[in-house]
C-alpha cells in the first residue's frame, strides 16, 4: 500500500508544469509579497500551485498571487492550457529569476513576441524547450534579458522572425544543433552577445535581413556553408567581427556568384580580403550590382 501511495505521488509530480522562481518583494506593479502572471489575449485555462502553498483553478487570464508566508522567493507550478506569458517590459519583470521548467508552455503556439522582454533579472531557462523550438515568431522574446547560454537542445528550426530576440544577453556559445533553417529577418538578433563562433550547420539560407545581427559580436569564423543567397539588407551584420581572410574571400565568392540580390548593403566588420575576394567584391560593388561593402580592405 505504502509503495503504490509512492507510485501516485510520483505520478502527480511527474506532470509537467510550466515552472517559475520569484522574487515576490523585486520591484513591480504587485505589492512585496505578490506576484502577477502576465497574459495576453488567447485561450488560456489553468492551474497553479506555488512552493508555499497557494493555488489557483479555472484561470482565464491574468493572475495576481499572494504568498501567505510574505515576502520573499518562491516556485510557481502551472499547468494546463497556458500559451504565452506576456511582460513586455512591465508588470512584475525584475521579480521573475529563473524558469525551472517549460512543461506544456506555449503549446501549440507560434508566437512568442515580447513574452519575457524585460526580464533583466532572469539568468537562466530550462532543457525542456520542445515546445519553445517549434516558434515562428520570436521577436523580443529575450531581449534584454542576461542569459549567459541556452539549452543544449535548442534549436529553432521553425523561427522565420529573430528580431532583438537574444539582443542584450551575454551568450557565450551558442548550442551545436542551432540552425535558423528558416529565418527570415534577424535583425540585432544576436547583438552584443559575446560568442566568437557559430554552429556548423548555420548556414542562414533563407535569411533576407540581417541588419545587426552579429553587431558587436567577434565572430573569427563563420560556417562553411554559410553563402547569404537571399540576403537583401546586411547593414551591421559582421560588424565588430573579423573573420578570417581565406574564409572572408569566399564569402564574397559566394555572395557575387549566388546572390542575386542589387543594391544590398553588406558589413563584413574588419575581415581582410585576398586577390579572389577582391575580384568577387569588385563586381558586387559595380555598375550593375550596385552593392556597398563596408570590411577591412584588400590583406597586405
Amino acid at each position: 500500500m505504502i509503495f503504490r501511495k509512492f507510485l501516485m505521488f510520483a505520478s502527480r509530480n511527474a506532470i509537467p508544469k510550466f515552472t517559475l522562481e520569484v522574487k515576490s518583494d523585486n520591484a513591480g506593479t504587485s505589492g512585496t509579497d505578490q506576484f502577477t502572471i502576465p497574459t495576453i489575449a488567447g485561450t488560456y485555462l489553468y492551474d497553479y500551485t506555488t512552493s508555499d502553498g497557494q493555488s489557483g483553478t479555472g484561470l482565464t487570464g491574468a493572475t495576481t498571487i499572494t504568498f501567505a508566508s510574505g515576502a520573499g522567493t518562491y516556485e510557481i507550478y502551472i499547468t494546463g492550457t497556458f500559451p504565452r506569458i506576456y511582460f513586455f517590459n512591465g508588470g512584475d519583470k525584475l521579480k521573475l529569476l529563473r524558469i525551472l521548467e517549460w512543461g506544456s508552455y506555449g503549446e501549440g503556439i507560434t508566437d512568442q513576441s515580447q513574452a519575457f522582454f524585460g526580464c533583466t533579472n532572469l539568468t537562466s531557462i530550462a532543457n525542456d524547450v520542445y515546445n519553445i523550438n517549434l516558434i515562428e515568431n520570436g521577436l523580443s522574446m529575450f531581449l534584454n534579458v542576461p542569459l549567459t547560454s541556452l539549452p543544449s537542445g535548442m534549436t529553432l528550426d521553425n523561427l522565420v522572425t529573430g528580431t532583438n530576440m537574444f539582443y542584450g544577453s551575454s551568450i557565450s556559445t551558442l548550442p551545436s544543433g542551432m540552425t535558423l533553417s528558416n529565418l527570415v529577418t534577424g535583425t540585432s538578433m544576436f547583438r552584443s552577445n559575446t560568442f566568437t563562433t557559430l554552429p556548423s550547420g548555420m548556414t542562414l539560407g533563407n535569411l533576407v535581413t540581417g541588419t545587426n545581427m552579429f553587431l558587436f559580436v567577434s565572430l573569427s569564423d563563420i560556417p562553411s556553408g554559410m553563402t547569404l543567397p537571399s540576403l537583401t539588407n546586411g547593414v551591421n551584420i559582421f560588424n565588430g567581427s573579423t573573420i578570417g581572410t581565406t574564409r572572408y574571400s569566399q564569402l564574397l565568392v559566394d555572395l557575387e556568384s549566388g546572390n542575386a540580390n542589387n543594391s544590398v548593403t553588406f558589413h563584413g566588420g574588419s575581415s581582410l580580403y585576398n586577390a579572389t575576394g577582391e575580384t568577387a567584391r569588385n563586381i558586387l560593388t559595380g555598375v550593375g550590382r550596385n552593392w556597398t561593402i563596408t570590411d577591412g580592405g584588400l590583406e597586405p
